[in-house]
């Protein structure tokens, strides 16, 4: 991702990101207002809008504009390493400490930090992964390489090798994507291809208005949703009920058209 610039908005982004932004040899953008920023993408100048956290209401109608645009890479919140081990050494402390002395660690999610560690959130909705709540920085990296990279629109096929011949997979036929190990599995309809290359490999290769990806272990076929359950956060494809990572939710939400 050579000489790609990337406009900042906002004061959410952590210096772990813009360092591995300019190690990768990108120009970094700001802008304090959204006038200010709103011009940057007029002349053309930011390849990717990026934002982390809230912005405030003053922003709202710069952002849609940049989704409309297919710029905008906004991260609800992100783990730095240094988050990360302290969520550890707190479930380690509190999380054992607790459920052991009082009883409650998995009934009432006092061992685990109020529920959350067990997938509920305090809205009462239903997740599924036991994570920090947050984007690393190479998952937040990988979500930048996708927006900046060149379009894939009219990419309508992939091949895959099985034993020894090519196969033509139509990428209308793929419902999902899932992580098997170290390499990949093609659900295509009624059967199943093995890819010796990684879920963000992947994504490199695929259309990012055709495929999502969803949790950690899963990327789905937009075209192929039936439904969306928005407590239970799942997302039915086919015959599969796939689980949504708190991580990736808006990312989802972002390609759903919402009337």
């Amino acid at each position: 991702m050579k000489k790609k610039s990337i406009l900042i908005v906002g004061l959410g982004v952590p210096t772990e990101l813009t360092d591995v932004l300019l190690r990768e040899g990108c120009d970094i953008l700001r802008s304090e207002t959204p006038l200010q920023a709103a011009l940057v993408l007029l002349r053309g100048d930011a390849k990717a809008v990026l934002t982390v956290g809230d912005l405030g209401e003053e922003w709202v109608e710069f952002a849609d504009v940049a989704l409309t645009m297919g710029k905008l890479v906004a991260v609800d919140s992100m783990v730095t390493v240094p988050a990360m081990a302290s969520v550890k050494a707190n479930d380690n402390g509190n999380g054992n400490g607790n459920g052991n002395g009082n009883g409650n660690g998995n009934g009432n999610g006092n061992g685990n930090g109020n529920g959350n560690g067990n997938g509920f959130a305090h809205s009462n909705e239903v997740y599924h992964d036991d994570e920090p709540i947050g984007l690393s920085v190479p998952e937040v990296m990988e979500l930048i390489h996708r927006r900046v990279s060149e379009p894939t629109a009219n990419v309508d096929h992939i091949y895959t090798k099985v034993g020894n011949k090519l196969r033509k997979v139509p990428l209308d036929d793929i419902l999902y994507i899932e992580v098997e190990g170290k390499y990949s599995a093609l659900q295509v309809r009624d059967r199943k291809y093995n890819v010796k290359a990684s879920l963000k490999d992947l994504l490199q290769k695929l259309p990012t208005n055709r495929f999502v990806r969803v949790s950690r272990n899963f990327v789905v076929n937009l075209k192929r949703i039936q439904h969306i359950d928005t407590f239970q956060y799942t997302v039915k494809v086919g015959d599969m009920e796939i689980p949504i990572s708190r991580t990736y939710k808006e990312e989802l939400m972002r390609h759903i058209h919402l009337i």
